[in-house]
């Protein structure tokens, strides 16, 4: 039995998406995983399917498609699945005419790996347990709130480190807005703000929407803001990209379905 791997991306018409995603699928291989592709959901290409597609002409039997995505949601739990004919997250289906079993991993969702790559962007920037830490996420509908519960679990962990001024915000769809959570961090009295968006790659949410609602130039590493009418210095991180553990991760993921 042949082996394959598809590292399942949203897709983006303006960002780093589709360069992250092909790193991660360079440094499997590297791994020894010898039939990786990367698919999309949309915009971007080729789609989750045409992956699969492609690694059928490989001649592989096996498949698990790992969502390289924050958290779990109607993406990973209802619409990956549906696009590859799926009813559960694992299934005998017919591509080009051959039987092939496909699984769908887990999202990262609550792995601590996600809270050590926040840590480390804290240091890179110079933080230390005086500032605030405004971890940013995007906001969710889907009924399971994973992306809230992941991102609100992420502050939880940092604050249990002793990072006492630390706040969840989101982009849109849940609150805390990023506005109230500025007004809080102010009242707190804290000079500087590490704002740390948990998001996958940079784009319009990242490098337009959240500076505009903090009050930064846009794709910027922060600046002064003033808030209730005193100024307060914003460092503002990147997201998780192609950090090596999101790596170990997916490595992990594989071995754990396909060995």
């Amino acid at each position: 039995m042949t082996n394959g791997i598809i590292i399942a991306g949203y897709g983006t018409r303006k960002g780093n998406l589709e360069e992250i995603l092909e790193t991660q699928a360079k440094r499997l291989r590297c791994r020894g995983w010898d039939n990786v592709e990367v698919g999309y959901f949309r915009i971007s290409s080729p789609t989750i399917p045409e992956a699969l597609e492609r690694l059928v002409d490989e001649g592989v039997d096996n498949v698990v498609v790992i969502p390289y995505y924050i958290a779990e949601g109607t993406l990973t739990k209802q619409l990956i699945p549906e696009k590859l004919g799926m009813k559960t997250d694992m299934a005998d289906i017919k591509v080009k005419g051959k039987d092939v079993t496909v699984y769908i991993a887990p999202a990262f969702g609550m792995n601590l790996i996600l809270t050590d790559i926040l840590c480390d962007k804290i240091a890179d920037a110079g933080g230390d347990r005086d500032c605030g830490i405004m971890i940013i996420g995007h906001g969710t509908r889907h009924d399971s709130l994973a992306n809230k519960r992941v991102v609100q679990q992420n502050a939880e962990r940092l604050q249990s480190m002793g990072y006492v001024h630390t706040k969840y915000t989101f982009n849109e769809f849940c609150e805390p807005t990023i506005k109230d959570t500025l007004d809080e961090l102010e009242k707190e009295g804290v000079k500087r703000i590490i704002a740390l968006p948990l998001f996958i790659a940079m784009g319009l949410h990242l490098g337009d929407e959240i500076p505009e609602q903090i009050g930064i130039p846009p794709y910027s590493e922060g600046g002064d803001i003033t808030v209730n009418g005193r100024k307060i210095s914003v460092y503002y991180g990147r997201p998780v990209e192609a950090d090596n553990r999101l790596t170990d991760y997916l490595d992990m993921r594989a071995a754990e379905y396909l060995s």
